[in-house]
């Protein structure tokens, strides 16, 4: 009986201490499940191939671990060969069934190859363990947790691994060699000439007992360590967020009896709370955080941890094993989650309140944790809850709400203003209303709604923005009208400041305004991320559905079509380098990084030079998450960071495909000038449609003569 260890004293005894300890994991975790099941109910169980395709890519691929390849090669030779290692340890706590399986064909080659690969995988997984201690310990980087906990985890790890390649060796020493264990061979030589008999069956012995021990003391810490992550990241990639980035969870107002936003653990999801279990400390999102780098108190990590240290907390006091009903009833046990516990709020107890106005909801955090977490759904629920439940909020946004409430827009500007900025353009920029009173015929040959935004409708710097781009529609021939005074806030400002009832009030009223247009039948067009974002990724929860196009998207495909032809100068400043500064809400949330570039590449003599914060990576301006209406009180501004890193690249212009990142790079520039850095007043913040209408050729293949803009 157990033939494959026949030579390992007391060997029945790893029957009931590795599967005690399995006991004891389960119990542990059913705990934990226990404050997931106080929590609100989520679905994400939709789309299974989509969610399968992602443990692939993430999971077991894992892409996003190699965007750092040292960590991720240190990371990968762990997991990997922690998981490949499971396979000894199966064959061990199931009395060598598996030996026993690939032994019998072709005359024990299987298993041959297997110890072979096991024993190539332990050296591996000792060096990583080695990398990853050395890192901690000596090299130390900024993002990571330096704690107890990590380091006993690699201990442990280690330790597991070493004892199973050393019992191995001293094994084959006082036994004989076994097929394809080599390296195990290979230490086994010179300790038979070095020890005898004796030492040897004891060293193997306690080397032994010592790999059982601490693979079931492992299973015991591990359902109370970060490193639990080992058991949870694989259903939180599986149960991710699939839909699009830039949607937030939609919110009924309607429902008297709910919690407006989040405010305690149980207005999370169970989602949430398993982000808060999977969280590996690894730092990422801290390191990318741009409120984190320029010294802001908001740090997604440990918000994160801080919602697993509270729900940890609300498990206090619970059984491990759960009292029967029958029992509780008899002896007035109480044996039920701490409802003073799951009561507290977030705010001030996982993140500190100042933190939650910090986030520019970028989500250059949720791009970098490698086990998809979502941070930035949580922060805006926080400020739902903060604004509709305490009117809890920064005194600056009083303004940009009674706006956006009273007349339609964040800068509290008539709407009547809304068309000053085609005033002087050589060529009429018609409404849609117009064109309906006209006649459907009028209508029917619109081919594009320009959707103007607040920012290039009532800001002076933006409006030249909004003449460059209707620039080129018309030097394109394309039919294009406005709304003009019907055109309100698409609400992304209120909604990611935390108002959900202006939201619901503006997108309400746009949708209806777009529909008895029947602008559902044409594209709608955009020069701002924020709007693009909102109006086809978040009406749709309130019944709009649009066909909306970035301006960027729409001009390359203008200039591809052959519908714009550039002039044969040397481009735009004479040809002078120009870097990309990207839009979070454009190439993080929507993942159009490549249509700026073709417009700009389309310009004749333009030198492209990126920061090294770009696309999917790039660092944001400031002014998302209703950042553009709130001032910078505490550490350095944000577009001061992002001037800096764009002033580095050496380039005389700092193209930009978003309102809200014109006014932010040119202030940056502005000040980065006044604080006397040389070059910076040198240096313009434009809009990649300012630089194609100064770029276009005079005439066009429509045959229009281009204006002359003032």
């Amino acid at each position: 009986m157990f033939e494959p260890f026949r030579e390992v004293p007391a060997y029945p005894l790893v029957f009931p201490i590795f599967w005690g300890a399995v006991v004891v994991f389960m119990l542990v975790m059913a705990r934990h499940l226990r404050v997931f099941a106080a929590a609100r109910p989520s679905n994400p169980f939709a789309n299974v191939p989509a969610r399968v395709g992602g443990l692939v890519q993430y999971a077991l691929i894992q892409t996003r671990m190699f965007k750092d390849w040292r960590a991720g090669l240190m990371h990968a030779g762990i997991f990997w060969g922690f998981v490949l290692l499971t396979i000894g340890t199966a064959n061990v706590v199931t009395g060598g069934v598996i030996e026993t399986v690939l032994s019998a064909p072709f005359d024990g080659f299987l298993w041959a190859a297997v110890s072979a690969m096991q024993n190539v995988v332990a050296v591996v997984v000792l060096a990583s363990i080695a990398w990853a201690l050395f890192r901690r310990l000596v090299t130390r980087p900024a993002r990571l947790t330096f704690n107890r906990d990590a380091l006993l985890i690699l201990a442990m790890i280690g330790g597991v691994v070493g004892t199973e390649l050393l019992a191995e060796a001293f094994e084959f020493a006082r036994h004989g060699d076994q097929p394809g264990a080599f390296v195990a061979a290979a230490l086994a030589a010179p300790l038979r000439s070095i020890l005898d008999s004796s030492a040897l069956e004891l060293a193997f012995g306690g080397l032994w007992w010592a790999h059982i021990l601490l693979v079931a003391a492992f299973l015991v810490y591990l359902p109370f360590s970060k490193h639990l992550h080992i058991a949870t990241a694989f259903p939180n990639i599986y149960f991710r967020k699939l839909a699009p980035r830039g949607e937030l969870p939609a919110a009924d107002l309607e429902d008297e009896t709910a919690t407006f936003g989040l405010k305690t653990l149980q207005d999370l999801g169970w989602k949430d709370l398993l982000d808060g279990f999977t969280c590996t400390e690894c730092g990422r999102c801290q390191q990318a955080c741009p409120a984190w780098q320029t010294g802001k108190p908001l740090n997604p990590k440990t918000f994160i941890m801080g919602i697993r240290d509270m729900s940890v907390e609300a498990e206090h006091g619970l059984n491990l094993i759960p009292n029967s009903p029958i029992v509780r009833e008899t002896y007035g046990l109480d044996d039920g989650l701490s409802a003073t516990a799951l009561a507290r709020p977030i705010v001030d107890e996982a993140i500190p309140y100042e933190a939650v106005w910090d986030c520019v909801t970028c989500g250059a955090c949720v791009e970098a944790c490698p086990v998809l977490i979502e941070h930035v759904d949580k922060i805006v629920g926080l400020r739902r809850n903060l604004v509709l439940e305490e009117s809890r909020f920064p005194q600056e946004l009083t303004a940009a709400f009674r706006g956006m409430e009273g007349v339609g827009n964040p800068w509290g500007q008539p709407p009547s203003g809304r068309t000053d900025w085609t005033k002087g353009l050589p060529f009429e920029v018609p409404t849609v209303a117009s064109l309906a009173a006209a006649g459907s015929a009028a209508l029917d040959g619109l081919e594009v709604l320009y959707w103007v935004g607040c920012a290039a409708a009532f800001d002076e710097r933006n409006k030249k923005v909004a003449r460059a781009f209707a620039t080129c529609l018309d030097a394109a021939g394309i039919r294009f009208a406005i709304l003009g005074q019907e055109e309100s806030c698409t609400g992304d400002p209120a909604r990611r400041m935390g108002n959900e009832y202006i939201w619901q009030i503006l997108a309400g009223g746009n949708i209806e305004t777009l529909n008895r247009y029947a602008m559902g039948e044409r594209t709608i067009v955009t020069a701002c991320p924020h709007c693009f974002n909102t109006i086809a990724n978040e009406y749709g929860q309130l019944g709009g559905r649009f066909r909306v196009v970035h301006h960027s998207v729409f001009l390359e495909g203008l200039l591809a079509d052959g519908r714009l032809r550039v002039g044969d100068g040397a481009g735009v400043n004479g040809g002078a380098p120009i870097t990309v500064h990207d839009s979070c809400y454009l190439a993080r949330y929507n993942g159009i990084v490549a249509a700026p570039r073709e417009v700009l590449g389309a310009v004749g003599g333009v030198e492209l030079r990126e920061m090294e914060a770009s696309g999917r990576q790039t660092f944001c301006c400031g002014a998302g998450g209703g950042r553009m209406w709130m001032e910078e009180t505490r550490g350095t501004r944000i577009n001061a960071e992002r001037t800096r890193q764009a002033l580095e690249t050496g380039a005389s212009t700092v193209a930009t495909s978003c309102p809200f990142c014109v006014v932010m790079m040119r202030d940056g520039l502005a000040d980065a000038a006044a604080n006397g850095v040389a070059g910076a007043g040198e240096v313009a913040a434009r809009d990649i449609a300012e630089i194609l209408a100064e770029s276009l050729a005079p005439s066009q293949p429509s045959g229009r003569r281009l204006p002359v803009l003032q």
